[in-house]
């Protein structure tokens, strides 16, 4: 296997919105850990001082209004490096090491004996809590639901691993579950790293509605592939949050994550009110 050289430049995708209140903030900080080629970002129009900011960070920028599907396979179609990294501008990774230690795990294989093809980076603090508390949760009880954890927040990929892939236009969200089930397709998988940093979140209680509604769309795409996230998200939801509350010791997981499944489940069931929340 041949070693990633952690000093060769590359680039570093970003889709914004409305942005301001962190943009300058994640920008500054990958900065400070990665070789970067080209800041790459496809806008959605945004109406603040987003547009601003990503210029005083000589960042390449495009723009689109059609959905984040839309945007994430713009990015990646821009990407010119072998080695690029997908950051949405609400994640801030205050860790100043980590870049090289991400390069190690990439290529490797797991028990498999499928290479790495993406290294998720899960930021220590992910607001709003009684989330991140119900994910730990199961985490510690099924280290391998960490392991296969999948996001596109801030993740490390090998070009090689989406090659060829179509995000649907239609998807505004679920489009990290679509990617994912690409790269299983190549014949990679992907692995987890915890760092020091936050992502902020800050659309958590309406993100349940918005992902409900369009993993009812990816449903339509990709068939059965996505049954697995249906369950856990629509079906099967109340009871793990249920679970995780008691043995926490914590009501608020319940509560929250109550409404996070409610957001989901009448966005699964009525896609075509819901899929385009605002992100």
């Amino acid at each position: 296997m041949t070693s990633i050289d952690p000093t060769k430049p590359i680039d570093v995708l970003v889709p914004t919105y409305n942005s301001a209140s962190y943009l300058d903030q994640a920008l500054t900080a990958i900065k400070r850990s990665v070789p970067i080629n080209r800041i790459i970002a496809v806008d959605r129009y945004s109406s603040d001082r987003t547009f601003e900011i990503l210029k005083n960070h000589e960042a390449e920028v495009y723009f689109e209004n059609k959905s984040l599907g839309y945007a994430r396979q713009l990015l990646i179609e821009k990407a010119g490096t072998d080695v690029f990294m997908m950051l949405d501008s609400d994640v801030l990774i205050s860790e100043a090491d980590w870049y090289p230690n991400a390069l190690k795990l990439l290529r490797n294989r797991n028990g498999e004996g499928r290479p790495v093809g993406a290294v998720v980076l899960l930021p220590m603090s992910r607001p709003p809590i009684p989330l991140q508390k119900y994910t730990e949760f199961w985490w510690r009880l099924i280290p391998a639901l960490e392991r296969n954890f999948f996001l596109t927040n801030s993740t490390l990929f090998l070009k090689d691993s989406v090659e060829g892939i179509r995000i649907p236009e239609e998807l505004g969200a679920a489009e990290d579950v679509y990617i994912w089930l690409h790269i299983r397709g190549r014949g990679y998988t992907t692995f987890t790293m915890k760092v020091r940093g936050i992502h902020h979140f800050a659309h958590g209680q309406k993100k349940g509605y918005w992902m409900g509604a369009n993993l009812r769309i990816l449903q339509k795409l990709v068939g059965k592939a996505a049954l697995p996230f249906v369950i856990r998200n629509v079906m099967a939801y109340p009871a793990l949050a249920l679970v995780a509350a008691f043995f926490t010791k914590d009501a608020n997981v319940l509560k929250y994550n109550l409404k996070r499944w409610y957001g989901y489940l009448r966005g699964y069931l009525f896609p075509q009110k819901f899929y385009k929340i605002s992100r």
